[in-house]
């Protein structure tokens, strides 16, 4: 008998159980604004619509692909020059400066507004 009770007890916890679903899961991380960040890192070379050109080495940012922008950007902040290992074929000691500071959380979100404006 005291089988069959703890079975029941166990059947009706589980059956509450279910009928609560778990609270929604976070990441633990603040979204990142991707325009505060465009505009306080790169709006002063590539202007605020992304369309302007800093050099004529460089192109418009505006409506490029999101993956490639990211891409581009890592680049830029991993190679390094003390050890030989370029990822880039271009040089751009300012571009190297800003992203160092980027993580990959922030190079994300850079290039998913860029691509969108």
């Amino acid at each position: 008998m005291k089988k069959i009770l703890l079975t029941a007890m166990f059947l009706s916890i589980g059956l509450i159980a279910a009928d609560n679903p778990p609270a929604k899961k976070t990441s633990g991380f603040a979204p990142i604004d991707g325009a505060a960040l465009y505009q306080r890192s790169c709006a002063i070379c590539h202007g605020k619509d992304g369309r302007k050109v800093p050099s004529n080495k460089a192109s418009v940012l505006a409506g490029r692909d999101a993956v490639r922008l990211a891409l581009r950007i890592r680049a830029y902040r991993d190679q390094d020059s003390h050890i030989g290992a370029y990822t880039m074929t271009k040089d751009s000691q300012i571009m190297k400066d800003e992203t160092l500071k980027l993580s990959d959380r922030h190079i994300s979100a850079l290039a998913k507004y860029i691509s969108n404006l």
